[in-house]
């Protein structure tokens, strides 16, 4: 689904175990055999295995049996089992399990709050933005696009989406607007969407020629209301819902025709209780 680097992976090992498990190492049985048992306390959509399964194998340990990405686990389910020298098994415990924690977490909350909005519009899309904890982007958006959602902008290298932070620089919205005919000019394989704080700023960009207008804050009820007309001038143009846009009033934004709910939430969304056993063999 998502290409992680041998570097990344890594990196993550050397986070946690930067040379030594000191704790296994002073006790004294690293050599001895066992068996890692992951397990759920919660029902889940489980993210994060393969990854896992890559660092088990830079440890040495022997997978014996998972589940793969999306696979919908039940709480109190076996969904790993590993074998290896109880000092690999507890260099990987702790970070393995905070992979599933938190990508599972963020799969889970997801799929809640695509399943909300399908069941009422099945051709709406959730995207998430580019604003998840730094370092953390390619398990990030593994985890959103496990749960069904997709990246709105992976980062700014690859989209334009204008906002009045960058028309402030060129004589503001009439500035911009009269910009817009060059714009569009330059991005002959791009799309031009512009973030707008009312439908009547969107029907001028609209009018202009904009290719997608994102809405930031509007209500449910401004948008239900203002999306035919904006429709009416510009047949195709795309438009976006974001800011503050939960699984409690999800439903309500599906019901508007907007394209897309944009979203930060499901980052933040609360880590999965994974529990692991470690026993000898």
């Amino acid at each position: 689904m998502i290409y992680i680097s041998d570097e990344d992976i890594d990196r993550l090992i050397k986070e946690d175990v930067p040379y030594i498990d000191l704790t296994t190492w002073v006790l004294g049985f690293g050599e001895e055999i066992g068996r890692s048992i992951y397990f759920t306390r919660q029902d889940a959509v489980l993210c994060g295995t393969e990854e896992v399964i890559r660092i088990m194998n830079k440890l040495n340990i022997e997978v014996e049996a998972s589940k793969p990405s999306g696979s919908l686990i039940k709480s109190g389910e076996n969904f790993l089992t590993a074998k290896g020298k109880a000092k690999d098994l507890h260099m990987a415990w702790k970070m393995c399990q905070n992979i599933f924690d938190h990508c599972s977490g963020m799969a889970t909350k997801t799929k809640e709050l695509v399943d909300i909005v399908k069941s009422e519009n099945p051709n709406m899309e959730i995207v998430t933005t580019r604003k998840c904890f730094p370092g953390t982007k390619a398990l990030a958006v593994k985890a959103i696009m496990t749960g069904g959602a997709y990246p709105h902008r992976l980062g700014l290298s690859e989209t334009v989406l204008v906002f009045k932070q960058h028309t402030n620089f060129i004589g503001g919205f009439e500035g911009f607007i009269k910009e817009i005919p060059n714009i569009k000019h330059k991005l002959c394989e791009k799309k031009l969407i512009v973030e707008a704080t009312s439908i009547d700023e969107a029907a001028k960009l609209c009018e202009a020629g904009v290719d997608g207008i994102q809405f930031d804050k509007l209500t449910h009820e401004v948008l239900k209301e203002g999306v035919p007309k904006l429709r009416n001038i510009s047949p195709n143009v795309l438009i976006l819902a974001a800011g503050g846009i939960n699984e409690k009033n999800a439903k309500e934004y599906a019901k508007t025709g907007v394209n897309a709910i944009v979203t930060t939430s499901l980052y933040q969304a609360k880590p999965i209780d994974i529990g692991v056993k470690i026993e000898k063999i």
